[in-house]
This record gives structure tokens, sequence and C-alpha cells, in this order.
């Protein structure tokens, strides 16, 4: 009866024992991010016989769980992917948008104007060589300015791959850490005990690595931990991951610069690249604004100055510079004895294809070397004659561009309030994203938390049963000492 009173108070005592070591750890981790709490689940030891009464046998500890749940795991993770995506997403359509802003500079749309208003005032004075001079320099201004938003695009564009380099990199060293914690779960909860702090270590990871992209995580019917890429496939299989690996490639019929884009493939699969099935996070965000926006406004910035050049260079080719024409007997200029070329002359430079457009509009030779190569008439030795800058200027209101049917102004517009209305979206779903992720982070607090005062109440508890536990020990130890006292 002692031996059996001694094993129950020696049961207690271990279970309270362990109780209070989970607690002092739960207590410890407090502060430790993605820490899960713990706690000691314990069940009653095997009945005993003994006569016609059935005697409990103490306390066995049945297991230590760390509180968790799987789908506030899952709807957390979704969450951190959707406010990434957002927030990617915002930023590089700041950087964009900055790039357009004419609050506080000469934008593209005052330029052009500045140049199409010089072009009329060149037909209010066609004889003028000062404002042919402003035309010109106008001009230059104009050039400078597709260079110069082509080159922030540029930066912009680079940018956006570089983070996709540096992305794979990290995305590399998460799945092969989940890789090594699988192993090591594996080998810890083979005796049949939880791992619990590596499982946590692993949810960390997880959870880092939807700020890239959607993931799925389940476990296969081989009991393997599977970690794959929304509509792309597995990256993780057990104790297995799968690299990824970045490179430049050059679509066809891509705009402006050349210089390829980060694609995303598997290493071991070089020529499939799957960047373009990424839908979220800030992979997502970062190749969508890459794709629908930069992409998308360097098209059109060829497609303008593109327009620009060829109309422009249509009217003026008709026209006559600002140089005295020989004539014939009956008065005919004769263009060709004249000592300097005085029409077909082109104001911007050409050839100009419409791929690289931006980038490559420059003013002709003949208009840098003499600004009276400028021409306003349209007829030779008309001094008066204005038809030519004036047809020019009106260029500013026609439609010459998508098959006659926008402006340049309007184009320019559109690109520029697209913009604007994509840059406002991202940052009103970024705010209502940021409210969901910080529900889904208070719920998943409530659960797996770490509460002090719960806590500091639980080590008092188990401290009072460690105490009672030894108590019955030290009276087994009396009730047998007792026993042995009466024997002869």
């Amino acid at each position: 009866m002692g031996s059996d009173l001694l094993s129950i108070g020696k049961s207690g005592l271990f279970t309270a024992k362990q109780s209070m070591s989970t607690t002092s750890h739960n207590i410890a981790n407090a502060n430790t991010e993605g820490f899960s709490r713990q706690e000691v689940r314990s069940e009653t030891g095997f009945s005993l016989g003994e006569g016609d009464y059935v005697i409990g046998s103490g306390v066995e500890i049945q297991s230590i769980r760390r509180a968790h749940d799987e789908l506030v795991d899952k709807k957390l993770n979704n969450s951190i992917t959707s406010h990434k995506f957002n927030e990617e997403r915002s930023l590089q359509l700041g950087h964009v948008e900055e790039i357009f802003n004419e609050i506080n500079s000469d934008g593209m749309n005052k330029v052009l104007n500045r140049f199409f208003n010089s072009m009329r005032e060149l037909s209010n004075q066609p004889e003028n060589e000062t404002v042919r001079t402003v035309v010109k320099e106008n001009a230059k201004i104009v050039v400078g300015d597709f260079h110069r938003i082509q080159g922030s695009l540029d930066q912009v564009r680079a940018g956006i791959n570089k983070k996709v380099n540096l992305s794979v990199q990290e995305i590399n060293q998460l799945a092969g850490n989940i890789a090594r914690l699988n192993k090591e779960i594996n080998i810890q909860e083979v005796s049949g005990s939880m791992a619990n702090d590596l499982r946590d270590q692993r949810d960390n990871s997880l959870r880092t690595l939807a700020e890239f992209f959607p993931i799925q995580v389940y476990t296969d019917n081989q009991n393997q931990f599977i970690v794959g890429v929304e509509g792309v496939g597995s990256i993780v299989a057990g104790g297995l991951s799968q690299e990824l690996a970045s490179g430049t490639s050059i679509k066809e019929g891509s705009s402006s610069v050349d210089k390829g884009d980060a694609e995303i493939f598997f290493a071991n699969r070089p020529g499939i690249p799957f960047s373009e099935k990424l839908k979220g996070g800030s992979l997502g965000g970062l190749l969508k604004t890459r794709t629908d926006e930069v992409e998308s406004l360097e098209k059109q910035l060829d497609e303008l100055a593109h327009g620009l050049v060829l109309a422009t260079n249509s009217i003026h080719r008709r026209g006559f510079a600002n140089h005295p024409v020989p004539t014939d007997a009956q008065g005919n200029p004769i263009p060709n004895a004249a000592q300097k070329k005085v029409t077909g002359i082109n104001f911007f430079k050409e050839p100009l294809d419409l791929k690289r457009a931006a980038e490559y509009i420059d003013l002709s030779d003949d208009i840098k070397e003499d600004v009276n190569n400028i021409a306003a008439a349209l007829e030779a030795n008309k001094p008066g004659d204005n038809r030519v800058a004036l047809a020019i200027s009106k260029l500013q209101h026609e439609k010459v561009l998508g098959g006659g049917t926008t402006s340049m102004e309007e184009q320019y517009l559109k690109s520029v309030g697209n913009i604007g209305l994509q840059a406002g979206k991202s940052k009103i779903e970024g705010e209502q994203s940021s409210g969901i992720l910080a529900q889904a982070k208070s719920f998943k607090e409530r659960l797996s938390g770490v509460s002090l005062d719960e806590e500091a109440t639980n080590m008092v508890r188990y401290q009072n049963a460690y105490e009672a536990s030894a108590k019955v020990i030290k009276a087994s130890d009396e009730m047998f000492k007792a026993v042995l006292g009466l024997l002869p």
C-alpha cells in the first residue's frame, strides 16, 4: 500500500514539475516572435483492481502541446500575402507617379505645350530669328524630357529586377530552412513527442515565405510536409527543397530599352519561367507593376515620341528654310541651285523606329546647325508665309496617334491619369489589407500568445500541486516506516 501511495505521489510530483517547466518556458518566450503557448496535457494513470475496488495509480503526462490552429495560420499567411502585394504595388507605383508629377516641375505636357506655342509664335513672326531660337530650345527641352522619363522608368525597372533577384535568394534560404526543420521535426517526433519549438520556427519561416507569393501547405499521404507556390508547384517536400533561380529575358515586342527583365524559374528547368503565374505577395506586386505600368508606359511614351517626330517632319519637309532661293527667268524658285539646303529638311532626326523612340528621339543635324533651317513658309522667298509653322502648331490638338483616334495631349494625360488612378487604388487596398492583417495577427495572438498574468497564476497552481505531491510522498514514507516499526 505504501509503495502504491509513493508511486502516486511521484507521478503527481513529476507532472507538477513538468507543468512548472512548461509554464517557465512560456514566460521566458512571452516576447519571442512566433512563439506558441504550450501546455501539459495529463490523464489519469491505469486503474488497478484490488478486491472489490478499482484504485487509481496517479497521473501521467499525455503530451505537451502548443496552442495552434491550422486554419488560423492559413488565414494569417493569406493576409500577409495580400498585404505585401498591395504594399509593394503602392511603393513601386509611387516611384512611377513621381516621374510624372508636374506640380513642382515642368513635365512633359507643359514642355510640349511650350514647344507648340513657340511654333504658334513663329507663325506670327515668320522672319524673326530669335523666335526660331526659342523654337529650337523648346524642342531640345521636349527631347530632354523624353530622355528623362525614359531614364527614370529604366531606373524603376532596374530596381524591380534587383528586388526580384534578391527575393529569389531569400526564398531559397527559407525553403532550405523549412526542409531542414522538417528533418529535425521528424527525428524528434519519431519517439512520439512533439517538436513544438521547431514547429514554431517552421511556421515563422512559412509566414516570411508567404510575403513573397501565395503558398499552399499540406501533408501528403506519405506524411511528408509539402510547401507549394500557388499555381506553380512545390518547392519543399519533406526534407528536400527545390531551388529557384532568376535570369534575364527579353520579351518579343517589348518596348524602349531591351536590357532584359528578371524572370523566375526552377533552377533545374531554366528555360521555363513562371513569373507571370505569380499573382500575389511582394513578387506578384513587383511583376504586375513592371508589366502593367512600366512596360505599358514605355510603349505609350514610344508612341508619343514616334508620332511627334513623324507628324512634325511630314509637315516640316514640305516647307522652306529661312534662306533666299535662286529663281529662273520666270521667277520660279530653283531649290537645287541654292548654296544651302532649303527644303525637304527634317525637324527631328530620322529614321526613328517605334521601338526605342523615346530613347533615341533627337533634333536633326540641320536644325542643330542653323535655326534658319526651321521652316515657317510653304513657298520659297515668301517672307510673310507662315503656313508650315501654323500647321505644326496645330498638331498639339490634332488626332495623330492611335490611327487617328487620339491627340498627343490626350494620350499623355490618359497615361498619367491611369498611373494616378492605380496608385490611389493600391493605397486604398493597402490600407484595407493592413487592417485585415492586423485582425488576423490579433486572432493568432489571442489563440497562441502568452498571457503573463495567466502563466503566473498557473505557476502558483503547479507549485501548490508540487508541494502537495511531496507531502503525499512524505506521508507514504512515514506510513512505511510505521509498518516496519511493528515488525518483531
